[in-house]
């Protein structure tokens, strides 16, 4: 296992090994559960919207939560995601944003944009399925869903969207 301070990355549809330093703590997000999440959903979407996946290695990046009055580490509530990828065409791929909430295996909450080409074909505030699951990391609360159409009529199942600068 290699240390990459609170980075992870993953590959396709599975996590590579770099895995962070920084366990976070109870109740908060976990950078590595994150980016394998985020990698899962972006991937669905992307190839639902009609962009075969050949390839997507994202990582996550916990923000410092700070800590309590007493000086106790606060849960973590927020991982920055970062995707860099290509389509089974040969097109570049990345997928960036803030996820702030994990459903399940189903469903990653947050702001995600996604291009192809340098075109954004995507942003949303959740990318999976949110019907019905329960939370299991992170904090509730969302946006609207949107699509890839801007019109903020996203449907239920594929919702999602917000980069660190890239």
């Amino acid at each position: 296992m290699l240390c990459a301070a609170g980075a992870v990355v993953c590959a396709g549809t599975a996590a590579v090994g770099l895995v962070g330093c920084r366990q976070e703590g109870p109740g908060g997000l976990d950078s590595v559960v994150v980016a394998v999440n985020a990698d899962k959903r972006a991937t669905a979407r992307l190839e639902h919207d009609g962009y075969p996946v050949q390839w997507l290695a994202c990582t996550g990046k916990a923000e410092d939560p700070g800590v309590t009055e007493k000086g106790s580490p606060r849960p973590v509530t927020a991982v920055g995601v970062d995707c860099d990828g290509r389509t089974s065409g040969g097109q570049k791929i990345i997928v960036f944003g803030r996820v702030t909430g994990l459903y399940d295996d189903s469903c990653v909450q947050g702001k995600f944009t996604a291009k192809v080409d340098g075109k954004t074909v995507l942003t949303a505030s959740v990318l999976g399925d949110c019907s019905g699951s329960g939370v299991t990391n992170g904090g509730g609360g969302g946006d609207k869903p949107t699509d890839n159409k801007g019109d903020g009529k996203g449907d239920k199942q594929w919702q999602g969207g917000h980069h660190q600068s890239k």
